[in-house]
């Protein structure tokens, strides 16, 4: 049977694109500088920070973090999610504490703080899909120790209405920035507005280096206990002499250092950044802009000025959603349902509350009183919005021509489902 042009490619029509065009965002610019640049690490020998021969990348990384990000301090680790744990054990946050997280988040966020022995509690994303802060407002306790606002799909959260809840409440706040390096809201960086904040540079991110992290904070207390924490506690002896951080009385940490050589070709990345996130603003606006006589509802962006190039939008309903997802990907269009369309506590280890160390064991402890349940239906309004929506990858490396594409097939598409 021949392929038919206006057929929808999974029903055996004729795909806009043969290849899909490249989904990865720094990634796709590896090149000779970071070659170089990691070449000379190679060159020196000296691939371990604190090294008798180091040379201080991973020391230059943190002040060009802080220029950018405008914080006093920031300390390259070894990736997000270490990140996130370190900045939780920084700013006190243990045993029996709530930490609210949104339904809408990558499972990372919640181990962190399952990993700090503390209790995430849930709460409701908006039509942005970041944090609703009147969400945030209903589910502080006597136990709400901190709030962990997650800048999802470079798309900053509301930080003016998070901020005031928090301060209402006494909270911390810690920015889950992993997905957001170089975005902006309302003129400052992601990272720049809570106690703490967490980077990410995993391969996918806006810029890379395989895998790190960072932690950002204009904290003293909160740095000098990271940067113990990172370190084995930061008061301790090896067979090639010892080495003490700063200030406080040891305790036992662990090792979530970053490394010369990761330091090196991100070093070269962040050269990249301003142009990745303006580029991939660019596009996604032109899309959205040739794509405005449809009936899609698009994600609202808080700010759009300061966004980092989204594609999400939502249909009427899940089934959809779903659909439209799998059609866009037929037709060569890198595009899904972000984590399956399904807010992260239906991720069985959490739905279930298993960890390494306890099986099914509630995520609680002898003087936390009650006992976090979670289920399907427990954030409503998150479950809607999630299930309804589609993305669509976004690059800084795509073509005017790749764009078209884009266009062309949510148009193709739209017209057997819409």
């Amino acid at each position: 049977m021949t392929a038919m042009p206006d057929r929808l490619a999974i029903d055996g029509g004729t795909p806009v694109r043969q290849v899909p065009y490249p989904r990865g965002r720094g990634a796709e610019l590896l090149g000779a500088e970071e070659i170089r640049r990691a070449t000379g690490v190679l060159g020196d020998g000296a691939l371990f920070r604190y090294g008798p021969t180091a040379g201080g990348r991973v020391t230059a990384v943190e002040d060009e973090l802080r220029r950018r990000c405008g914080t006093r301090h920031a300390l390259a680790l070894s990736s997000g999610s270490t990140a996130l744990s370190t900045a939780l054990t920084a700013l006190g946050v243990g045993e029996g504490d709530e930490v609210i997280v949104p339904a809408v988040t990558f499972v990372a966020t919640v181990g962190a703080v399952v990993m700090a022995r503390a209790v995430p509690v849930f709460a409701e994303v908006d039509d942005s899909l970041t944090l609703d802060p009147a969400s945030v407002a209903a589910n502080v306790t006597e136990l709400t120790r901190a709030v962990i606002p997650v800048h999802l799909d470079n798309v900053a959260a509301d930080m003016t209405g998070i901020g005031r809840v928090a301060t209402r409440h006494g909270l911390f706040v810690l920015e889950d920035a992993a997905q957001a390096a170089g975005v902006r809201f309302h003129g400052r960086p992601a990272g720049s507005f809570g106690d703490a904040a967490a980077l990410s540079f995993q391969q996918g991110k806006n810029i890379t280096c395989g895998e790190g992290g960072a932690l950002l904070t204009s904290d003293w207390d909160v740095y000098d206990r990271a940067l113990r924490f990172h370190d084995q506690g930061g008061q301790f002896t090896t067979s090639t002499g010892s080495r003490s951080h700063h200030s406080g009385a040891p305790f036992i940490g662990t090792n979530q250092r970053m490394t010369e050589l990761a330091a090196a070709v991100l070093s070269a990345q962040l050269d990249r950044l301003d142009g990745i996130v303006s580029r991939c603003r660019e596009v996604a606006r032109a899309i959205r802009d040739a794509l405005g006589d449809l009936p899609l509802t698009w994600r609202r962006l808080p700010d759009p000025t300061g966004e980092g190039g989204s594609l999400i939008f939502f249909t009427e309903d899940a089934k959809t959603a779903a659909r439209f997802a799998a059609a866009l990907a037929g037709e060569g269009i890198p595009a899904g349902q972000m984590y399956g369309g399904a807010p992260v506590y239906l991720n069985p280890a959490v739905l279930e509350q298993r960890t390494a160390w306890s099986d099914g064991c509630p995520f609680a402890c002898p003087r936390h009183p009650t006992t976090r349940r979670y289920h399907p239906g427990l954030c409503p309004v998150s479950e809607d919005l999630f299930g309804r929506s589609v993305i669509v990858a976004v690059s800084p490396v795509m073509t005017d021509r790749d764009a078209e594409d884009v266009v062309t097939a949510v148009h193709k598409v739209a017209r057997h489902l819409l």
